[in-house]
């Protein structure tokens, strides 16, 4: 069952990552990718099955936040952590053994929001913070960013563009600015500012195991609140541009 029928190797890996968060670069990479090359070396799970374990975990995760308790807490951050180390395995695991596909794509953007509201209702849930303002903000935030990603990647899709260095300048001053600093980033293969997984290793991770996750709610409303913002702009961007890369 588990006999060698590839080989893959870790530089393979690397090659085939997109955009790298910087949580996910540190804290998750590195244990991802060596999942990657031990699924395609030696199993035949598909894209979306691993998908679909993600989604198992992250709903193992909300569960386990429900109640509120200190064990709960500590089971649910760490089964969010799984779900987001084996998201991190599907994608990568696509691309290498030519299995990718929309459909594939789009559960796992579905999937991953679904899940992340799940996560974030049950933890507000278990601290009596689920009809505030805030917690209702950061539900609305996570779907309006997801929107307006899954808008920009449509317009980009749909239009004849240059490939990623290419693109309309936006002329001089602070958007042309802008567009520099952001290329400096992606030429790196690196996000250009926080992003979700920032956000989430945070509120859902960090805060919940060291037993604060009423803070951690607090801190992740202020930076999904930034990084909503700037993934609205960097869309702009890239829709002017042509750039396929964003945020």
């Amino acid at each position: 069952m588990f006999a060698k029928r590839h080989d893959f190797t870790l530089r393979q890996v690397t090659e085939k990552l997109v955009l790298r968060s910087w949580w996910a670069s540190f804290g998750v990479l590195p244990l991802a990718n060596r999942l990657v090359v031990l699924t395609c070396n030696y199993t035949e799970l598909t894209p979306n099955q691993i998908t679909a374990v993600s989604s198992a975990f992250r709903l193992l995760s909300a569960l386990c936040f429900l109640g509120g308790s200190r064990l709960g807490l500590v089971a649910g951050a760490l089964c969010y952590y799984l779900a987001y180390v084996i998201d991190c395995v599907d994608g990568p695991v696509a691309r290498l053994k030519g299995k990718t596909s929309t459909f594939g794509r789009y559960f796992d953007h579905l999937s991953d929001l679904v899940g992340d509201l799940l996560i974030l209702a049950a933890l507000s849930i278990g601290q009596s913070l689920l009809f505030t303002p805030m917690v209702l903000a950061m539900l609305f935030m996570h779907v309006a960013e997801s929107y307006v990603s899954y808008l920009a990647n449509f317009v980009l899709d749909s239009r004849t563009r240059q490939e990623n260095r290419g693109g309309e300048s936006l002329g001089h001053g602070p958007l042309e600015w802008f567009q520099s600093y952001r290329r400096f980033f992606f030429s790196r293969n690196f996000k250009s500012f926080l992003s979700f997984p920032d956000y989430e290793a945070l509120s859902l991770l960090l805060f919940p195991l060291i037993g604060r996750p009423a803070l951690g709610l607090k801190v992740g409303f202020y930076l999904l609140l930034v990084t909503t913002l700037y993934t609205v702009l960097s869309s702009f961007v890239s829709i002017h541009t042509g750039e396929r890369q964003f945020p």
